[in-house]
């Protein structure tokens, strides 16, 4: 039942392709083909048999007295045989009824071959179509989801549901569409002829249909809890294999290795013997089945001679009963070992669909169409926090805060470790949004606004630069908008610190360039971007006194055009802000130029009164 259910969730998550339906109805077609063919066969065998028994009794008797005088010679056998067939005396093969049944075999079996090719062609094609689809949906997700959402998670979980789980997620889709209508409905047709040719034999082939299904059942039960710890280790060494790559040079440094490595065992081997002991349960089906069916392959071929002699059936009907109970074998034996299989395909099936099942951001999602407003920049936007306040999990962060940034004035925060500095950053690009109160970009409130009609005003540079593999010009142009680009001469300056200018390789994991160098990058695109807003997050932390000035000189090119929110900690940034913000247990506690903080004694002064 778990399997139906399955199957059923399957097709309600991707409806019904009509290329699939289409793939159904051929692969019907062949299956009715390849079930008629033993009829035929058999037919052909009964017309050669007939001929070769019918040239051997005397010419110019009857049926009966031919039959009669085997009986009297003692050929009671041949006598049974003969009735049974409707042999002729005297008469050989019928070569007109042989070629007839024999061009109804050709056909049928070009007909079979045909749609089975067709088929599963168009079957392979649909399923690479839908997995794309499907990847599609994946990745569109990923935007789609809340920032908090994904920061919460292992990179190298979320790269398993979109790469290993997608692709063990495509081996059920045939089955569910194709293979397990055709599979049972060929069952369903085969048991139907073998009754209509004999339900004695029909019944011993019966036999053992229970036992598969109680088998089927009992080790699919047996396996699944293996199955499941397959894949959950096989996305947790992705993820420790991700984690492992991106912190390789700390890990050096700490001569971590040997506990990385051991972490990587004990994954290794609760893989190992996941797979172990669920392939082990789901490959001892085969051998029981294929053991059963040689039993009742005996029983017939014993039992059928001995009803031909007894001309209770024709040689031709114990043919096709012979060749009905192997076509009756090879889709139970074929179901039962892909019942494994698609349940190994449902629980990667179950990760990716409550993936996709996750809460969407709020609101439309960033990466909703984005209109620009005519004559950005002209005048810098007024920003306002209006009493906001804002909690993580029921934990108070902020609390009833109140801040203008005036329009094309630098604003800075500045607090200790968990004031809430951050937070507010991320309420004003809607990664979050606020437990209460607003906040205002010139009077209008951003949770009004698309997330990415807001974040299209932003530019961020960060403690932690994110880059992308690719060269230098390829990361700034990522930054712009329509290839506008308002002061080249500034971002060549800040490219002359790189070894080969825009032509320079990146990596945003590797050590190609220094944490300085990668800064001077991010601002290099925060510039291309031109924005309304910029945000910079301890952007020179990381930069020498040389390159911090270099940083500067381009933020300053910035910050006459833009309203600017500052996060550092760096006196000698804060000595350029218009305005400090000082923040203490998530309230602004003060207010006003570094002097005038200084000169107050607050909170400032004894963060940074030894400056």
């Amino acid at each position: 039942m778990g399997i139906v259910r399955s199957a059923g969730e399957v097709r309600s998550f991707l409806g019904s392709p009509r290329r699939l339906t289409f793939a159904l109805i051929l692969a019907l077609v062949s299956a009715a083909a390849t079930v008629v063919v033993p009829l035929l066969l058999a037919r052909i065998t009964d017309l050669i048999f007939s001929g070769v028994v019918g040239a051997r009794l005397p010419a110019g008797t009857s049926p009966e007295e031919a039959e009669r005088i085997l009986r009297e010679s003692g050929d009671g056998d041949l006598a049974n045989i003969a009735a049974k067939l409707g042999a002729q005396p005297g008469v050989g093969i019928d070569w007109n009824q042989l070629w007839v049944a024999a061009l109804y075999v050709g056909v049928a079996l070009v007909v079979a071959t045909a749609t089975r090719i067709w088929g599963g062609l168009l079957v392979n094609t649909t399923v690479q179509r839908t997995i794309l689809g499907i990847r599609a949906r994946v990745e569109h997700k990923v935007h789609r989801l809340p920032v908090a959402r994904l920061e919460g998670r292992r990179r190298g979980e979320v790269l398993n549901a979109m790469t290993v789980d997608v692709d063990n997620f495509a081996s059920v889709i045939g089955p569910v569409f194709v293979h397990l209508p055709v599979l049972l409905l060929t069952i369903l047709a085969v048991a139907v002829a073998l009754v209509m040719l004999s339900p004695f034999f029909a019944l011993i082939a019966f036999a053992t249909i229970p036992v598969t299904a109680v088998l089927a059942v009992v080790v699919l039960r047996l396996a699944k809890p293996h199955m499941e710890r397959q894949w959950q280790t096989t996305a947790a060494i992705t993820a420790h294999v991700e984690d492992v790559y991106g912190a390789r040079d700390m890990i050096a440094t700490y001569d971590g290795c040997g506990r990385t490595a051991n972490e990587f065992d004990r994954l290794n081997e609760r893989l190992r013997q996941a797979a172990r002991t669920g392939q082990t349960w789901s490959a001892s089906l085969n051998p029981v089945l294929t053991f059963l069916n040689a039993i009742v392959f005996v029983i017939i071929a014993v039992l059928g001679a001995l009803r031909m002699l007894d001309g209770a059936v024709t040689l031709g009907v114990l043919q096709a009963v012979v060749m009905y109970t192997q076509q009756l074998a090879s889709p139970i034996s074929e179901l039962t070992s892909t019942l494994p299989k698609l349940q190994s395909g449902f629980i990667s099936f179950g990760r990716v669909r409550a993936f996709l099942g996750e809460t969407d951001e709020p609101g439309t999602a960033v990466d909703d169409q984005t209109i620009l407003a005519p004559g950005r920049h002209r005048l810098p936007p007024r920003i306002a926090f209006e009493d906001v306040h804002f909690s993580y999990d029921d934990t108070p962060v902020l609390q009833c805060v109140s801040l203008e940034l005036t329009a094309g004035r630098t604003t800075a925060l500045v607090g200790a470790t968990g004031s809430g500095k951050t937070t507010m950053t991320s309420l004003l690009q809607r990664f979050v949004d606020p437990t209460a109160g607003r906040i205002t970009i010139d009077g209008q409130d951003i949770a009004e606004l698309t997330r990415a009609r807001v974040r299209s005003k932003l530019a961020v540079v960060t403690q932690d630069p994110w880059l992308f593999t690719g060269t230098a010009g390829e990361n700034i142009d990522f930054g712009t908008h329509d290839g506008d680009v308002p002061d080249t001469s500034m971002i060549e300056l800040l490219l002359e610190g790189l070894p080969s200018g825009r032509d320079t390789p990146v990596s945003g994991d590797s050590d190609l360039l220094s944490a300085g160098e990668k800064q001077l990058l991010t601002v290099a695109r925060a510039l291309a971007s031109d924005p309304d807003i910029l945000i910079l997050d301890e952007a020179t932390s990381a930069a020498d006194p040389r390159t911090e000035l270099v940083i500067g000189r381009g933020l300053d090119a910035l910050r006459h055009r833009t309203t600017t929110l500052i996060v550092t900690h760096r006196y000698s940034t804060l000595a350029t802000a218009d305005s400090i913000a000082v923040l203490a247990d998530g309230r602004i506690v003060e207010q006003g130029t570094a002097a005038e903080l200084l000169a107050a004694g607050g909170e400032f002064a004894r963060l940074y009164g030894g400056e």
